[in-house]
């Protein structure tokens, strides 16, 4: 005859350690409706002051892209090593390794263009009135230039040149030599 079993027999034993092992699952915390709306609202609120606070973009450029003064600029930017055109913003802007050397678009009716100066060169060509400080870069040497002021073409290029020079990559400045 077998021996009776005890609970602490060998075929229980592996149970009990699943058992204690594996853990307890965690109980979610009570919510009612309440406060779900309320996050949800205080959510909603948020953003909208948020999109409230976005400045409002401006509308698609307001110049033709026919238009002399951008059919300069371009040929003048893109004559530039690796350099392409992109639609950014709503504006053409002239790119080199994917970083933007030149912006180009309207401002009051004007034709503009924007470029990174060397920060000594930017400050001079701020106290000319045809320049003046580009939205949110100019702190770190972008000015904006009111092309159809321009004194010559020789200017512009020599101002998409230093932009250009500044942006580019090593690369891209050995083919420009």
């Amino acid at each position: 005859m077998s021996p009776p079993r005890t609970s602490g027999s060998p075929k229980q034993a592996p149970a009990r350690a699943r058992a204690k092992s594996s853990p307890k699952p965690r109980a979610k915390p009570a919510t009612d409706a309440k406060t779900t709306t309320k996050a949800k609202a205080t959510t909603k609120a948020k953003a909208k002051a948020k999109a409230k606070a976005k400045p409002v973009a401006p509308p698609a450029a307001a110049f033709r892209l026919e238009d002399p003064t951008f059919v300069k600029v371009r040929e003048l930017c893109l004559a530039l090593p690796d350099t392409k055109l992109t639609m950014t913003w709503g504006s053409p802007h002239f790119r080199v390794a994917e970083k933007i050397f030149c912006g180009f678009g309207s401002e009051g009716g004007r034709a503009v263009m924007s470029v990174k100066l060397e920060p000594e060169h930017a400050r001079a060509a701020l106290k000319d009135p045809r320049f003046w400080p580009a939205p949110y870069a100019g702190k770190h040497g972008r000015v904006c230039l009111d092309v159809s002021k321009r004194k010559s073409w020789a200017e512009v290029a020599a101002l998409l040149r230093e932009s250009y020079g500044l942006i580019a990559p090593r690369a891209s400045l050995a083919k420009l030599r």
